[in-house]
C-alpha cells in the first residue's frame, strides 16, 4: 500500500529524493560479498567468550562509557582514552560526525568511488554533499580535492583508505595534503587498517582537524557491530554530545573486551586471509578477460566485460559477490571478498566457466 499524501508530505524533502543503501542479496553457499571475515573465533575461545556472557544481567543497562573497553584500546594503540569513542558500528560515527560537525557551511566531501554511507548519511540529514572525482589509479587527485575544498569549504572531508570498494590505499603524502588544506574536519576511515598495516593514527597528535575510525567488523566481529573513533579529546568531547546513551550494548562490550585482551585471536584470523588473498590475487590475474586492481584491503576489485552477466552466472553456480549497477567508474567491476581457501577455489572455479563461456559468445 502506498504511504498517503498526508504522510508522504511530512517527510522531509531531501529524504525522499535520496536511495537508500543497497546490497543486492542471494542466498548463497559462497558468500563473497560483504569484505567479513570468513573465520570465525576458535571453539576454545568461543567457550570463553560464552563464559563471560554468562555473567551478563540482561535486565541492567551496559556500561555507558564502555570504561573498560577504552581503557584496552587505550593500552593497545597507545591513545588516550579522552579521545577514544566506541559507536554501533561506523556507520553510528558517520551519522555522529555529520550531525555534529556541519554546524558552518552544512558540506561534506567525499571521494568518488568510494563508500556509499558517507553521502547517503549527509543526504538525510540535509547536508549538501561535494564530490570529487579519484585519479585514473583510484587515488587522491590532489588538484581536483584541492579546488573543490576552496570553493566548497567543506565542514567534514570523509576519505576511506585503504578504499572501499577500490581496495587501494591512498598516498599517504596526498592525505595530509588535504588534512593540511581543509579548515573541516577529515575522517580517515581505516575499516580495513589490519590488513594494510597503514594508519594515520599519529598524525591526530599533530592535526586537530584529523580524526580515524576503525572498526572490528571486517576481522571476525561483524556481529558484534564495534566502531572506534580516535580525535582529540577536545573534538572527541562534542562529539560525545551526539552519541545516543549506551549505545554499545553489554554483549559486545563484553565480547571485544575479551579480544582486545588476546590480540592473538584477531592477528591468527588476519594472517589467514592475508595468505589467502595473496593466492587469490594469483589465481585471479591469471584469468582471461578479467582485469584484477591492486588491493591492500580483505577484497579484490575486478572488472570483466559485462558485470551484470558474470554476477548472475556466479549466482547460479552458488556463488556471491558485489556488484555496483550503474554506478559510473565501477559499472562493470565486481568486488570480491577473499574467503577461505575452499571459496576461492569455488569462486575460481566457477569464473573459469563464466568467463570461458563469455569467450565463445
Amino acid at each position: 500500500m502506498p504511504v498517503s499524501d498526508s504522510i508522504r508530505s511530512r517527510i522531509c524533502e531531501n529524504v525522499r529524493n535520496m536511495s537508500s543503501y543497497s546490497a543486492p542479496r542471494a542466498e548463497c553457499a559462497v558468500k563473497l560479498d560483504g569484505n567479513e571475515s570468513p573465520y570465525d573465533i576458535a571453539a576454545e575461545f568461543r567457550r570463553d567468550v560464552f563464559d563471560r556472557l554468562r555473567s551478563i544481567e540482561i535486565n541492567r543497562y551496559p556500561d555507558p562509557e564502555a570504561v573498560s573497553l577504552r581503557a584496552a584500546l587505550e593500552r593497545s594503540e597507545s591513545f588516550p582514552r579522552e579521545g577514544i569513542l566506541l559507536g554501533n558500528g561506523s556507520d553510528e560515527f558517520i551519522q555522529m560526525i555529520v550531525a555534529a560537525l556541519t554546524g558552518k557551511t552544512g558540506r561534506v566531501l567525499v571521494p568518488s568511488p568510494t563508500f556509499s554511507m558517507y553521502g547517503i548519511v549527509s543526504l538525510a540529514l540535509g547536508k549538501e554533499v561535494a564530490e570529487t572525482e579519484l585519479d585514473g589509479n583510484f587515488d587522491i587527485d590532489v588538484a581536483d580535492a584541492a579546488e573543490t575544498i576552496r570553493c566548497e569549504d567543506p565542514d567534514v572531508v570523509f576519505l576511506a583508505t585503504p578504499n572501499n570498494p577500490t581496495g587501494n590505499s591512498f598516498s599517504e603524502d596526498r592525505v595530509l595534503e588535504i588534512v593540511g588544506r581543509s579548515a573541516g574536519v577529515v575522517v580517515v576511515d581505516e575499516a580495513y587498517f589490519d590488513f594494510s598495516g597503514k594508519t594515520y593514527l599519529p598524525h591526530v597528535e599533530k592535526h586537530e582537524n584529523l580524526m580515524v575510525m576503525r572498526t572490528m567488523s571486517k576481522t571476525g566481529f561483524a556481529g558484534a557491530r564495534l566502531g572506534m573513533l580516535f580525535a582529540r579529546p577536545e573534538l572527541a568531547g562534542e562529539m560525545n554530545k551526539v552519541r545516543m546513551p549506551y549505545n554499545i550494548n553489554s554483549f559486545s562490550q563484553a565480547v571485544m573486551s575479551f579480544v582486545l585482551e588476546r590480540p592473538e585471536v584477531v592477528r591468527e584470523k588476519t594472517d589467514l586471509v592475508l595468505a589467502e588473498r595473496r593466492r587469490l590475487g594469483g589465481e585471479l590475474s591469471r584469468l582471461d578477460g578479467l582485469r584484477v586492481y591492486p588491493t591492500d584491503a580483505n577484497f579484490f576489485l575486478v572488472e570483466v566485460a559485462d558485470a551484470d552477466l558474470v554476477f548472475d552466472e556466479l549466482v547460479k553456480k552458488d556463488v556471491l559477490v558485489r556488484r555496483f549497477g550503474n554506478s559510473r567508474r565501477l559499472r562493470n567491476c565486481l568486488r570480491v571478498t577473499v574467503g577461505t581457501r575452499e571459496e576461492n577455489e569455488r569462486l575460481v572455479s566457477a569464473l573459469v566457466g563464466v568467463l570461458s563461456a563469455q569467450v565463445g559468445l
